[in-house]
Parts: C-alpha cells; sequence; structure tokens
C-alpha cells in the first residue's frame, strides 16, 4: 500500500486535522486548519492564518477525532515538508508516522504492558488544572475580553467548549429536533416537529426515492429524517455523521422501527465519503452543507458516489442579497453561533455544483416559510433557561437566544431547496 492509499483509507474518520511546524526561531507551532488533497501534486493545500509565524521545512498534520465519552478514539499522524506557494500554504506528507483506530481502554491496556515488560512505571499524569489560567486568558484574548470576565470559571464551565456537549439538553429543549421547520399553512402554534417533519416530507418529495434504490443521508443526526425516507419510499438508506453518539442512537432507532435490514448509520466524512464510486441512486443533504469548510470539495464527493444519473436534493443557507453593513456583526454572529462554515450567493452555489460534476436541476427559495422557526427556537430557549444555563453557561445561553432573535432582521439570509443530477 502506498503513503496516499494509506492516508486515504483513514481520512474519512476525519473533520480538521492540525498543522505543526517550526517558527523562525525554531520553536514549535500548532494550528487547526483544513487541508485539502491535490492528489495530482502529491499534496494538500493547508490553511494558516494570517500572522502566524510559519516557515518552510518539515511539518506534520495530525488528525484526530473520538466520541462523545473518549471512549473511542482515531488518530492519523502524517510527517512532510511545508513549503509556501501561490500565495498559499502546502504540505507535502512524506509518511505515516501513527495511526490508532479503536476503543480506548485497549490502548491502555496495551500500553501498561508495554511498561510492564520493561520494568517502567506509569509516567505522572499532566497537570492539567495548571492550564486553566492559561485557557482562560486565550479565551478572553480571542474574544476581545468581551465574553469571558476574569473571574475563575475554569475551562469548560459555561465556555464555547460546553455547548457541543449540550447536544442533547439543547435536542430535548428544541422538542427533539434542531432543523428548521417547514411552516407554510401552519397555525403559529403548530408543534415545532410537525413543521419540522414537513420539511423532511418536503425533500423526501423531490429526492424520489423508490424500492430497491439506495440513498445517502449526509449529516443524519439521530436517524430521524433518514428513517422517514425509508418508510416512505421502501428506498434503502445509508446515513452518515461525525458524531459516534449520534450514529448509536440513530443505528438503534431504526432498529427500533424494523428497519435494520435496510437502514443503517455510520461514521463518515462528506469530505471524504467512505464509499466506492457511483454507490448510491440519490444523496440527500437537509440542512448540513453549510457546516462545512470546503464545500467544493464535498460536492465532488457527493457527485463521486452518486451513479450516472443519480440525483441530488439539497435544503441550505445562502445569500439572496448583499448583506448591508449595518448587518454585517448579525451575521457574523448568526454564522458564528449555528456554526455556518459556507456561505455564498445563489450563482456560486450553482458553479460549484457545477464543478463537481452535478448539472443543477432546480432551486426554490423557501425562505418565508422556513424562518418562523427561528422565533420558536428563541421561544423554547428561553423557556428552558433553567436547565440550559448549567451545560451552556448563562452568558453564553443569553447570547445564543439574542443571536437568534437578531437573526429576524436579517433578510438576506435565505433559505434554499436545490437539486442537481449527475449526468449519464
Amino acid at each position: 500500500m502506498n503513503l496516499w492509499d494509506e492516508i486515504d483509507g483513514h481520512l474519512h474518520l476525519f473533520a480538521r486535522p492540525v498543522l505543526s511546524f517550526r517558527d523562525p526561531d525554531g520553536f514549535p507551532f500548532s494550528v487547526r486548519t483544513y487541508a485539502r488533497q491535490d492528489r495530482a501534486r502529491d499534496l494538500f493545500h493547508v490553511q494558516i492564518p494570517e500572522g502566524v509565524p510559519a516557515v518552510a521545512g518539515p511539518a506534520w498534520l495530525l488528525w484526530h477525532t473520538h466520541d462523545d465519552n473518549f471512549d473511542v478514539q482515531h488518530t492519523l499522524a502524517v510527517s512532510g515538508d511545508l513549503a509556501s506557494e501561490d500565495g498559499g500554504w502546502a504540505f507535502r506528507p512524506a509518511r505515516v508516522i501513527s495511526r490508532m483506530h479503536g476503543d480506548v481502554a485497549q490502548v491502555e491496556r496495551a500500553a501498561a504492558r508495554y511498561l510492564a515488560d520493561r520494568g517502567l512505571s506509569v509516567p505522572d499524569t499532566f497537570p492539567w488544572p495548571a492550564l486553566e489560567p492559561i485557557a482562560r486568558k486565550v479565551r478572553r484574548d480571542l474574544a476581545g475580553g468581551e465574553r469571558t470576565g476574569d473571574g475563575d470559571e475554569g475551562v469548560g464551565e459555561g465556555g464555547d467548549e460546553d455547548w457541543a456537549g449540550s447536544y442533547t439538553e439543547v435536542s430535548r429543549a428544541l422538542e427533539s429536533t434542531l432543523h428548521h421547520g417547514y411552516w407554510k399553512d401552519l397555525p403559529p402554534n403548530a408543534p415545532i416537529t410537525e413543521a419540522a417533519d414537513r420539511m423532511t416530507d418536503l425533500l423526501i418529495g423531490r429526492i424520489d426515492a423508490r424500492p430497491g434504490e439506495r440513498v445517502l443521508d449526509l449529516g443524519c443526526g439521530i436517524g430521524a429524517p433518514g428513517i422517514r425516507l425509508a418508510k416512505a419510499s421502501g428506498a434503502a438508506v445509508t446515513g452518515v455523521s461525525i458524531t459516534e453518539s449520534e450514529i448509536e442512537l440513530a443505528n438503534a432507532a431504526a432498529a427500533a422501527e424494523g428497519l435494520a435490514d435496510r437502514v443503517s448509520f455510520r461514521y463518515g466524512n462528506v469530505m471524504a465519503l467512505p464509499f466506492p464510486d457511483d454507490s448510491f441512486d440519490a444523496v440527500c443533504s437537509m440542512e448540513f452543507l453549510y457546516q462545512i469548510p470546503d464545500r467544493p470539495l464535498a460536492l465532488r464527493e457527493i457527485s463521486r458516489v452518486l451513479k450516472p444519473g443519480g440525483r441530488f436534493e439539497g435544503s441550505d443557507f445562502y445569500l439572496r442579497a448583499p448583506v448591508p453593513h449595518e448587518k454585517e456583526p448579525i451575521l457574523a454572529d448568526l454564522r458564528r453561533i449555528a456554526m455556518v462554515e459556507t456561505l455564498t450567493d445563489l450563482d456560486a452555489y450553482l458553479a460549484e455544483l457545477r464543478a463537481a460534476g452535478i448539472e443543477p436541476a432546480g432551486t426554490e427559495d423557501i425562505s418565508p416559510h422556513v424562518w418562523p422557526t427561528r422565533a420558536r427556537y428563541a421561544r423554547l430557549l428561553r423557556a428552558s433557561r433553567d436547565a440550559l444555563a448549567p451545560v451552556m453557561g448563562e452568558k453564553e445561553l443569553d447570547e445564543v437566544i439574542a443571536v437568534t432573535e437578531q437573526a429576524d432582521d436579517l433578510q438576506e439570509m435565505g433559505f434554499l431547496l436545490i437539486s442537481g443530477r449527475k449526468p449519464r
């Protein structure tokens, strides 16, 4: 197996790697980055923030992920060389220097055996509490001193790190749906789950899956839309997510519905899908691609796994019009709170589809029928403040509520249904 085959065999497990290199004084420096493959030139294009003191030379890429309970983790470390290229940076891999995939407990047992066989003692635990003052200072610096006070709150106590960890509580507060709903012809007091199901049904109708077909559900969450699609169409559905706890819940839900024979969920990164070419008759992306830092790469992967003539159906955010200067802070806050990585106008979106090998087959702006979800979210979050404040932090929760309410003023950010087809 050559180097690239080995790397490709693992990349579907990961989202973003850490790039490490030397600064001009020879000291190590690490940044979180996006790594885009360029197989034709045997390199990754990597992003280094402006002002970071990087120099060309030896470098390392580390991909690492784990489940919510830290029970299972996946790690891939690659050494190589960093070079400045065309106004950016490129990393040329040389060799895989380590990898780990599986149960953390097994790794710990293997490490204990290794030390015992050599008569070595277990190293002292790193003093993580000593890092808390440093972490607080970094958070204050990054936030410009506005989002955290100078009190003694510890790492993870109501900070940004806890937002992902509060998924269950937030989902419960929002009536177990984190998707926008479709409110056309619904009364304002209708359950948000009814609006969310109508949005799912809208995409199911557009994708027009049939018995015997294979459908890929991107960003499957805990499986409800994929299961609903399988029930309505008779198709076989495979869902992918990078959150292993979601996958476990989704597979349990499919089994409970008696659908485990044709509905399954697995770990998968949309920027490196773990499927052969021409695997699916249709791909569904429900309110998901906006979270992807490299949407063109994700669209190329979608095109690759689609069969010739296969369909793509998605719902996504986009820019309906230029955002006025006075509304830019609202957009910036909304992008941060909602984790919006990619946001373009419609022309750019369609151009990305065509470049990926997917011919656009229609779009529909349904923004007016979607935005009522935001006001409902804000009310539900306020009503659940006592339950959410301990896991999110009072300041962070209040900010999420305020940004959600302000989003009603941002009509320039629209919600789009978009269809495409891979040519035969």
